[in-house]
Formats: C-alpha cells, sequence, structure tokens
C-alpha cells in the first residue's frame, strides 16, 4: 500500500513540471472600434500560419492568427471569449495579486476572441499558450 502512494506521488511530482507548461492564458492584442484598430499594440505582431504578419483588422483575417511575436512581455489575463468583461466597480481596493507576463518571443494563438467594452467597441483577446519557463513576474514599483 506505501508503495503505491510512493508510486502515485512521484508520478504526480513529475508530471506537474509538464501540466504547469501548458497553462493557457490570454493577451490582448489591442481594441477594434468599428472594424479599425483602435490602437493595436505595437509589441504584438500577429502571424498566420504560414508566418506572414497579419495587419488587417476584420475578424476573419484575425481568426486566421496562429502566432503572435512579443517584442516585451505582455501582461497575462484571465480569458473572457465573447463575454461581456466584468465590471471592477464594486471590488474592494488592497492588495492585489502580482501580475504575470510572457518574455518575449513567439507564442502559440490557439484562439481569438472578441470580448465587447460598455464604452464601445471591443478587445482582440489572444487565448496563448505560454510554456512555463517564459512566464515571468511583473513587479509594481513604488514612486
Amino acid at each position: 500500500m506505501k508503495a503505491n502512494l510512493l508510486i502515485v506521488l512521484a508520478a504526480v511530482a513529475v508530471a506537474a513540471p509538464v501540466f504547469a507548461q501548458t497553462d493557457t492564458h490570454c493577451i490582448i492584442a489591442g481594441r477594434l472600434s468599428d472594424g479599425q484598430w483602435a490602437p493595436r499594440f505595437d509589441a504584438v505582431q500577429l502571424r498566420g500560419a504560414d508566418g506572414r504578419v497579419i495587419a488587417s483588422s476584420s475578424k476573419e483575417a484575425l481568426a486566421e492568427v496562429k502566432t503572435a511575436e512579443l517584442s516585451r512581455p505582455a501582461l497575462l489575463s484571465r480569458c473572457d471569449g465573447n463575454l461581456p468583461l466584468a465590471s471592477g466597480d464594486n471590488e474592494p481596493a488592497g492588495k492585489k495579486p502580482q501580475p504575470a507576463a510572457a518574455a518575449r518571443g513567439t507564442v502559440t494563438v490557439e484562439a481569438v476572441s472578441f470580448p465587447k467594452l460598455r464604452s464601445g467597441g471591443e478587445l482582440v483577446e489572444l487565448r496563448v499558450r505560454v510554456p512555463a519557463d517564459r512566464l515571468v513576474m511583473l513587479a509594481r514599483s513604488r514612486p
């Protein structure tokens, strides 16, 4: 019985880093308003399956995005999909956890969605796969 428990614990310890490397997160590539970029984030370059840059703001073109090249760390967020964004008006003030970011380089894009904003327009949200060794924590600076 003890041996079986040790084998299970060893398997979990070995498998945990593998699962951590395949965590799915989202990054924001920009905002669309009336079918135009408003703005598109310069630090996120979108590429199709053939490696060509996708600069178009049409949803059909953006649906073809397969990778994103990050020229600087990109803030990771919870994936909201096409749901309306939650309002933070009723959240209590206080310390928030340190935000994580994907380090510079290329990340695989699994899906593109367009959460609507209350003020009009919609975000271009990329569901990305970021290996654990490419995650960095952002430090808050004090004035």
